[in-house]
């Protein structure tokens, strides 16, 4: 049970560092390179294909390739991205900053994943599946608490000395990870395997539900990136708001804190499906909303339920995936399989939706083609229940 709790605990940490800072913490800092490092929002939108070009990469590597153990796998690829995230502060130059990226994209692909099924797997071994949604709220704490950070500390002269700042406390609680984690108890992970595989039924299922629910991940992975691009940079576009661009991203970070937890809930009582579908839509909402309303009030709601559904939207796909493995015996490894799929859909939504930009500075094109997608994501997971008898 302890054994369990400490690698909830770990892992938790790691996505704080590899998604909140490794990944996010790019979105409230894009508005102040931009203003002295010359990048333009096509640029800003390379940066980010690039960066989930990376994640791509990352999240295939733990399905062929496991050098040592998924622990020290884990170390290996967490390390390496702080020192990704601590290098963004050393230069300006933008083909340095493409490889930082990517390395930054492929080590947070990796540890996502590693993480993923290192911690989910102690926490059914010590049957505490309930919990699971923790794991994925220290990405939502690590956005809440970065945002205010950058808020308070940033300016264009001093983005570089940010990254740097946040590489450093990176490391010092990664160190944690490096020296606190182990490899799960294979032999009680066997038996409880055994136990369980004579009590449960083998679940097949359909091919219809998978082409459905790996489409609709697609299309989350598409959809929500690009608000999670660009959203900084939208408010600071905003007479009168931009002093509080940052902000923004901390009331994201607000609304994910809490998120995983209460989407697991929601799904235990109404059924996956059912908490699938409500997360879109409020999603969409979340997207849509700057379009028709640049007031404060609906700046942040849109940041509140973007927060509260994106990570949800994670929560629900990874749980799923994880639940499918167990109770179907799959050699294949779900979890990465999602992870690829997901991260397909991040890496061309930031280019598409940066040529929408455009010249303009406009970002509403951008945004109702993000909510489009997000609406084939619903509809796609609607097919995928239809007809498989799954909740």
């Amino acid at each position: 049970m302890q054994h369990a709790y400490r690698q909830l605990l770990l892992g938790m940490i790691c996505l704080f560092i590899v998604m909140a800072i490794g990944r996010f913490a790019y979105t409230p800092i894009l508005p102040f390179m931009q203003q002295t490092g010359g990048l333009d929002d096509r640029s800003a939108g390379l940066l980010a294909t690039i960066n989930y070009l990376g994640y791509l990469i990352g999240a295939m590597v733990p399905i062929w390739i496991v050098m040592f153990s998924k622990v020290t796998d884990l170390k290996i690829y967490l390390f390496i991205n702080i020192i990704s995230t601590l290098m963004m502060g050393l230069s300006d130059n933008f083909q340095l900053w493409c490889i930082l990226r990517l390395v930054s994209g492929i080590t947070s692909g990796t540890v996502f994943v590693l993480a993923s099924n290192v911690t989910l797997e102690a926490l059914r071994v010590a049957r505490k599946d309930g919990i699971s949604g923790l794991l994925y709220s220290g990405v939502g704490l690590g956005i809440f608490t970065s945002s205010i950070f950058i808020f308070l500390f940033t300016t264009a002269s001093t983005w570089k000395l940010t990254w740097i700042s946040l590489g450093i406390f990176s490391l010092m609680i990664g160190i944690i990870v490096i020296f606190g984690m182990h490899e799960n108890h294979n032999n009680e992970n066997k038996n409880f395997k055994s136990k369980n595989i004579e009590q449960t039924e083998t679940i097949k299922v359909k091919k219809k539900f998978i082409w459905g629910f790996s489409i609709a991940y697609f299309c989350e992975g598409a959809g929500y990136i690009i608000t999670g691009t660009f959203l900084v940079a939208i408010v600071k576009s905003i007479p009168g708001l931009a002093d509080y661009a940052a902000l923004s991203w901390m009331f994201v970070g607000l609304g994910a804190v809490p998120s995983t937890i209460l989407w697991s809930m929601m799904a235990n009582k109404v059924g996956h499906a059912k908490a699938i579908y409500f997360a879109f839509v409020l999603q969409i909402i979340a997207v849509i909303l700057p379009v028709f309303s640049g007031r404060v009030v609906s700046l942040i709601i849109s940041s509140l339920f973007f927060g509260a559904t994106f990570l949800g939207l994670t929560t629900l796909f990874m749980s799923k995936a994880q639940t499918l493995m167990f109770q179907g015996n799959h050699k294949v490894n779900l979890v990465a399989l999602l992870t690829v799929i997901y991260s397909l859909g991040q890496m061309i939504a930031p280019a598409l939706s940066g040529i929408l930009i455009g010249e303009s500075g406009d970002y509403n094109a951008s945004l109702i083609f993000a909510a489009s997608i997000l609406c084939v994501g619903l509809l796609s997971s609607i097919y995928s229940y239809q007809g498989n008898n799954g909740s």
